[in-house]
């Protein structure tokens, strides 16, 4: 996020010049930046006069760094908060403490996918900023879980409670599944529209995953790792299995589960599968890994070098992991 500091604020009343020291305190974390857009009245101002050397040096060195091109790879301090008012000192140093809260539907999948795909996909900016938010105090990123798509509304209006309350904007970010069993599956669209609703209600931005969920977003690579373990001997049958689907029915497999005789039925009918994938499709009723730990944090921990940027967006294929960090990035 980044402060714009006027001249008005740098002299406002001895309190408001306090917070200013808390929001100069919190740039020099390196999870915000600040613009004086009248510069040459710094030196001249009443914070200026009676702050301490070190916090004058921090805003200085601050202004020197070059402003963030509006038009260059989307990345964080693209929001502002014009800082010219008693009340606007006010809540620019509430939110310069206010960590923007990533909101997951499940942080042992989607958040997990989501610490990769910032690694590897990130800008250059990005990813420095969400190394660093996790070393400051308070955190300027968090990711929590809510459980379940089922609370994530309640979640979403608790938190516009907390920020009204606290005389603030909301600061979160929602991400969940599709649930999506195969394309145009209408069944799940009752969830998902009320965290929509949810999220709409209070201007909060959202992603949904267009595949079903997290784990359809695990690169070939992974899984070819994976089965190349001698621990999954006895799996490999799967593993073939599943890589031997079709990018769109790789969109929508159970990753965590298996494939469910039900749900087979159901999907041929609908068009995902057909008669002649019936062998490989009574092997993929076992599930691929044991269900502790989650497949993605499995795969992170013992995987973690096959998941690359190219694997990624191969997987993804339309450039959604792209667009959700680009969202993400906005809202820092």
């Amino acid at each position: 996020m980044k402060f714009v500091l006027h001249a008005a604020a740098l002299n406002c009343d001895d309190s408001s010049l306090a917070l200013i020291d808390r929001l100069i305190d919190r740039i020099a974390d390196e999870v915000h930046r600040v613009d004086v857009p009248d510069a040459d009245l710094v030196v001249a101002s009443r914070w200026y006069q009676n702050a301490r050397t070190t916090r004058q040096k921090l805003l200085l060195s601050a202004l020197a760094v070059p402003p963030r091109k509006a038009l260059d790879v989307p990345g964080p301090h693209t929001k502002s908060i014009e800082v010219d008012s008693p009340e606007s000192v006010h809540l620019a140093e509430k939110m310069a403490h206010t960590p923007l809260v990533v909101l997951v539907e499940d942080r042992e999948a989607d958040g997990v996918l989501l610490e990769i795909v910032v690694d590897e996909l990130g800008s250059p900016s990005l990813r420095a900023l969400w190394a660093r938010a996790k070393e400051v105090t308070p955190r300027a990123v968090e990711i929590t879980t809510a459980g379940g798509v089922g609370a994530i509304p309640g979640r979403v209006d608790r938190a516009a409670k907390d920020a009204e309350g606290e005389g603030r904007p909301i600061r979160l970010f929602v991400l969940f599944d599709s649930d999506c069993k195969w394309p145009g599956d209408a069944e799940v669209t009752t969830s998902s529209e009320a965290v929509r609703q949810a999220c709409d209600r209070h201007l909060i931005s959202y992603h949904m995953w267009k595949k079903r969920c997290s784990e359809n977003y695990i690169p070939d690579q992974v899984f070819e790792a994976a089965r190349a373990d001698p621990f999954n001997t006895s799996h490999v049958d799967r593993f073939d299995a599943l890589l031997r689907r079709t990018p769109t029915q790789r969109d929508h497999f159970p990753v965590k589960d298996g494939l469910s005789k039900e749900e087979r039925f159901r999907a041929c009918q609908a068009g995902l599968y057909d008669d002649s994938e019936e062998e490989d499709l009574a092997v993929l009723e076992k599930p691929l890994f044991p269900k502790r730990p989650r497949p993605l944090q499995r795969l992170q921990a013992e995987r973690r070098d096959s998941f690359t940027a190219a694997g990624l967006r191969e997987r993804d294929g339309e450039g959604e992991l792209d667009a959700l960090l680009a969202a993400i990035s906005r809202e820092l």
